[in-house]
């Protein structure tokens, strides 16, 4: 017989993204395709902080805790793309809510081209700002009110002349409800997407446009020292870096094109013998069996994949992994229990993805906020980048995409991926360990003047390998042990 053995991912853990939150940025969208919660999205790993503020002037403001390290999989997005970002206070969508209504002040969106997603620092140069908004006086709302009023759903278009390649989209929201006459604890919330831009820009981002982060904003701003109580809010100073949005050249312009290569998307791409998805997660196919041997093999790969699942699972939720468990793995364990021992059954079926996203929250997706931006030309450049600017390794290279440009697929069918023409050069990996952060009674980072958790160092490998999460997506699960059977005894 088989008796199942009970193996626990640590039940307390599993409830961590349930702690009280602020917000955090869970689910890309790329032409109102949804890509799952958790896919493509740097967050922190530990899900009882990821909702909470990080120190402005630590690494961590740049994509967030844990936002130097890559997550597996880079989304592909055409130049000018729609991309929307769903917010919530609650990681894993158990509880409604997007951000606490007493949080108000304004967001920005930025952006950041990288030669190489798995080892270029998120923290440091190559920063440009492509949207900003801090209070509406048409409206008479904040910028985060107007995130509650669209159910937590953020949308911008992607600047048309954007150099095809690799980029860190990065939200910035800045809370002010701290900011009184006796004391300036403006909040800072960031998270950051990964994608690959499929486009035929050849405007270089000029180095002037840019900033680093952290040192884009200064304590002493007088955006971060505004008093929303006794201030009006209409005369909410700008801040930070100017917006800059680049368009794609001007086709009656003349400017001579410079000689274009192909860039293809190589790495950070959905494998094409992924069946299920779970953030950045994907199940494969286990191998054949034809009798009961390799019949319980199988089952076991199956089982070590669910392992992989769950401990990998961000703070955004485990649905997938539930998903393999159930129709996969114990269905494959019935087969060898029924000695069924001829399959996979249904080889190379696909899980139904659909189950694994979360539903849109009510009213749809939002129109971009920057709607009909037309965008800052600037000249065609002979050679496009220099440190920093444009393409991060200042080769001097441009490139074009080699593919259709329309609508953004799903990333759970990606297009088959080929070599690139273009040499891109990758830098040697450098990060360093970060200081952990100050707990309070409760166990939790104190909200002011907090430090930052440990990054681990980067892998150099092309599709990283996601650090174990012991803190959220986890649960009890069931997994059938097997035991043989000696010759000789019923």
């Amino acid at each position: 017989m088989h008796s199942p053995t009970l193996l626990t991912l640590g039940l307390a853990a599993a409830f961590a993204p349930l702690a009280a939150a602020h917000t955090v940025f869970t689910t890309l969208f790329i032409n109102d395709v949804n890509q799952g919660d958790g896919t493509c999205v740097r967050m922190a790993k530990q899900g009882n902080i990821a909702t909470h503020p990080v120190n402005l002037n630590s690494d961590d403001v740049a994509c967030g805790r844990n936002g130097n390290e890559a997550v597996a999989f880079t989304c592909p997005a055409p130049a000018g793309a729609k991309l929307t970002l769903l917010f919530r206070m609650w990681a894993d969508g158990s509880q409604p809510g997007s951000i606490d209504p007493s949080h108000v002040g304004p967001m920005s969106i930025y952006l950041k081209q990288v030669s190489d997603m798995t080892t270029s620092s998120a923290a440091g140069p190559g920063w440009f700002k492509i949207w900003s908004e801090g209070y509406d006086t048409t409206a008479r709302k904040w910028a985060t009110e107007k995130l509650i009023a669209n159910n937590g759903l953020l949308s911008i278009n992607l600047p048309s002349g954007l150099p095809a390649g690799y980029y860190l989209a990065r939200h910035e929201i800045i809370t002010i409800q701290n900011v009184t006459n006796n004391k300036a604890d403006p909040q800072f919330y960031v998270g950051c997407a990964q994608l690959f831009v499929q486009g035929t820009g050849s405007a270089s981002i000029p180095k002037d446009k840019t900033v680093s982060i952290p040192g884009h904003l200064s304590a002493s701003d007088p955006a971060l020292i505004f008093n929303p109580y006794t201030q009006n809010p209409a005369t909410y100073p700008s801040f930070g870096p100017a917006v800059f949005f680049p368009a794609a050249p001007d086709s009656g312009s003349g400017n001579k094109q410079p000689q274009q290569q192909t860039l293809t998307q190589t790495t950070g791409v959905i494998p094409q013998t992924c069946l299920l998805k779970n953030a950045n997660w994907c199940g494969v196919e286990v191998p054949d069996y034809t009798n009961e041997a390799t019949c319980w093999k199988s089952a076991e790969n199956c089982w070590n994949q669910l392992d992989v699942c769950y401990n990998t699972a961000p703070p955004s939720g485990s649905k997938g992994c539930r998903i393999w468990q159930d129709q996969k793995c114990a269905v494959l364990q019935q087969a060898c229990e029924s000695r069924r021992f001829r399959g996979p059954e249904n080889k190379g079926q696909k899980l139904d993805q659909a189950e694994v996203n979360s539903a849109l929250p009510p009213g749809g997706i939002p129109q971009a906020v920057n709607a009909g931006q037309r965008g800052d030309q600037v000249p065609v450049p002979s050679a496009v980048g220099a440190d920093g600017a444009g393409n991060e390794d200042g080769d001097g290279e441009e490139v074009v995409v080699d593919q259709d440009l329309g609508a953004a697929p799903p990333v759970s069918e990606p297009t088959t991926t080929t070599t690139t023409t273009a040499e891109v050069k990758t830098p040697s990996s450098s990060s360093t360990a970060e200081p952990v952060p100050t707990e309070t009674e409760s166990g939790e980072p104190e909200e002011r003047g907090e430090t930052t958790t440990a990054a681990a160092t980067l892998s150099t490998t092309p599709t990283p390998t996601p650090t174990v999460n012991s803190c959220s997506g986890s649960r009890r699960y069931r997994r059938p042990r097997r035991h043989r059977r000696r010759r000789g005894m019923n």
